[in-house]
């Protein structure tokens, strides 16, 4: 199965249209926005669509949207997500889905948590070295 960065531009490409072409006909389908700007990024890779708009694209290029490998996990974030169904739905919709059986350890969720905490930290430094030195010196009186 390929991903949607893979299959995206070959599906695209098939029916001879550009991505803003591709950007209209998928708003044509759900005006929530898929502008060409966003299919670059997912051809790209360095954009992650939603569901929402993995269906819409889908769509629009008249193929099942689970051509992209990516949309069982957009739809599982999506129903697990408690500010988009709420906290009770999602705790449903995880007892439902048997993943909760799935055993993580302790120190892969640590491994994982603390690489993603490195790059915020890391960026918040550069962002203060940056202030830095921009910001002129004060003068002692």
């Amino acid at each position: 199965m390929d991903s949607i960065r893979q299959k995206l531009p070959e599906l695209r490409k098939a029916k001879g249209w550009s991505r803003d072409r591709l950007s209209h006909e998928a708003f044509a389908i759900d005006q929530e926005g898929t502008s060409g700007a966003l299919i670059t990024g997912i051809e790209r890779g360095t954009r992650r669509p939603s569901a929402r708009t993995m269906a819409a694209l889908a769509a629009a290029l008249q193929v099942d949207p689970r051509e992209f490998a990516e949309y069982r996990l957009a739809l599982a974030r999506h129903v697990l997500d408690e500010e988009k169904v709420g906290l009770d739905q999602a705790i449903e919709n995880l007892e439902e889905s048997n993943l909760e059986e799935i055993e993580v350890s302790l120190e892969e969720i640590k491994r994982h948590s603390h690489q993603r905490r490195g790059a915020v930290a890391r960026a918040q430094e550069l962002a203060e070295e940056t202030v830095q030195r921009v910001q002129p010196k004060r003068r002692s009186p």
